[in-house]
């Protein structure tokens, strides 16, 4: 390790110093400190290679075109509109550095920045363009909306958003005890416990971009790459990392990632199944590798087991064998002629091409139909669930609901019949009805009792999350009301002002909630 202030000139060894600042020595190249746009890089080599102040290697620029040669830059909208220039810059300024000077001047955009039809690279300098030596030089951008976050709960379980999640994110997950997000570029950060994926690791190389959609377990996530690649943390144990046979056999591109409670099971593009996590809910599917080994076209989960549906129409089904794992008893009637698969937490039902229903798992949550099964061997159009119950709509209209009796029931139903949604604590129920009207029931202090807020809540509620003992309900005006126990994210008051206006989406762990709010809107 040694420090050199370096004076503009060239080394007995052929190397090209920076015209001024400090360098730092990586490995065998120095890394750029002090101001400047200059890098270091072997002078008979035609592209180097060095590093970003965060210690990332980048590509740099080809030595003919000189350190300090400016080029012309204009930047426009797909829709023409001048976002940038024209104007003179350094063909060793990094894209990234146009990026923050177009989102400087429109809050709450994101950019990705075109030469032709190639998309550059934060890391690349302009050089490094397809049209890197032309001047003037034309690029292309596309915006897209970026969103912050707002938490609130227990700060162990997500509930202090880091300054890295506070703008340019694009979507908003979360685990049992954590929250990540997608950033723009396809970068992730996460934050929370870390037992529940809260800290990304050793990932962390991994998720600096690329990343197109994430799938949440109960204690770890899987991000999933625009070039088919997956990219797993948490704990370890129940799907943070990829078992070494998991790993062998992901030879291709994987196109979803489906999450029982505390294992993973990937699709992918040539139909075969691969599983990683805890054995008993999922994560070993030795046993079936065969039938897993092509053809599939989706994968299903309850919080314990997964089901898959083949191009035959045939239903494969491992995991936790009380929660939709073993499905033996129905085995003729999956074999073949399944159009698809509905799941709740413990059950699975699946609808035939015919119009009839077959179910598996916990019985008392919906895996026996009991007394209704005589009015589902046909006609059925669609299932509705709730945690433990099924509603199946008929051609006729009408609804048959079975499974768990009560709040369960009365929710798939209610859903069926076209309602928003249902969510539980586990202690107490919230349901909104037509309207966006919210009806609570249960344990008072869980969010049974929502009195509190009870005008707030009288219409125009659109979506509804829960911790283990509070509601949060995200409204058509984009404000968000909270009410349960406070501990648990009940109490909202610290960051009231930031959740009256520009909600658009709400996530929950166990005690703590985040919405992702539009921040172009603000109070009136």
């Amino acid at each position: 390790f040694w420090l050199t202030r370096s004076s503009g000139c060239v080394s007995a060894m052929g190397e090209r110093w920076s015209a001024r600042g400090w360098s730092q020595k990586v490995g065998n190249r120095p890394e750029k400190r002090g101001r400047g746009a200059a890098f270091w890089q072997p002078r008979d080599q035609a592209v180097g290679q060095s590093y970003s102040p965060n210690g990332q290697a980048v590509r740099r620029w080809s030595s003919q075109h000189g350190d300090t040669c400016a080029v012309m830059v204009t930047i426009r909208s797909l829709a023409g509109e001048l976002l940038l220039g024209p104007e003179k810059i350094l063909r060793a300024s990094l894209v990234a550095q146009l990026k923050a000077r177009i989102r400087a001047t429109r809050p709450g955009v994101g950019v990705k920045l075109l030469a032709g039809t190639r998309e550059l690279a934060d890391s690349d300098a302009l050089a490094d363009s397809p049209q890197g030596a032309e001047d003037p030089l034309d690029l292309s951008a596309i915006l897209e909306k970026t969103f912050s976050v707002v938490a609130w709960g227990e700060a162990t379980y997500g509930g202090q958003v880091p300054p890295d999640a506070q703008s340019g994110v694009l979507k908003l997950f979360s685990s049992t005890g954590a929250f990540a997000v997608i950033k723009e570029g396809g970068a992730v950060c996460a934050w929370g416990h870390p037992a529940y994926g809260g800290d990304v690791g050793g990932a962390a190389p991994h998720l600096l971009g690329g990343v197109e959609t994430i799938c949440a377990g109960k204690n770890a996530f899987v991000a999933l790459k625009s070039d088919g690649s997956i990219v797993p943390w948490g704990n370890a144990r129940f799907g943070g990392k990829l078992s070494g046979a998991a790993s062998h056999r992901l030879k291709e591109a994987v196109v979803s990632v489906e999450a029982s409670g505390e294992a993973f099971a990937a699709l992918t593009k040539s139909g075969m199944v691969v599983t990683w996590g805890a054995g008993v809910f999922g994560g070993d599917s030795t046993a079936l590798s065969c039938e897993l080994a092509s053809g599939v076209v989706s994968v299903h989960s309850t919080k314990s087991a997964f089901a898959a549906l083949k191009e035959s129409g045939q239903v494969v089904t491992w995991g936790h064998p009380g929660h939709g794992g073993d499905s033996r008893a129905v085995a003729p009637q999956l074999a073949g002629g399944i159009k698809t698969v509905y799941n709740n937490t413990t059950a699975f039902a699946a609808l035939t091409h015919h119009g009839a229903v077959v179910t598996w798992g916990n019985r008392e949550c919906g895996g026996d139909m009991g007394s209704v099964a005589s009015q589902l061997t046909g006609n059925v159009v669609t299932i509705f669930s709730s945690a433990a119950a099924f509603s199946a709509v008929k051609e006729s209209g009408s609804v048959v609901t079975w499974g768990r009796p009560g709040e369960p029931s009365i929710a798939s139903e209610l859903l069926a019949h076209g309602g928003c949604c249902a969510k539980t604590t586990g202690n107490a129920v919230a349901l909104v009805l037509d309207g966006g009207c919210v009806v609570t029931r249960g344990e008072a202090w869980s969010g049974g009792d929502s009195s509190r807020v009870a005008s707030q809540l009288a219409g125009g509620v659109t979506s509804i999350e829960s911790t283990a003992g509070a509601f949060a309900a995200l409204k058509e005006n984009g404000s968000v009301v909270a009410w349960g126990r406070s501990q648990l994210g009940g109490d909202s008051g610290a960051c009231a002002e930031a959740l009256s206006v520009g909600g658009v989406a709400l996530r929950s762990t166990q005690s703590a909630f985040a919405a992702l709010k539009d921040v172009n809107q603000r109070v009136l």
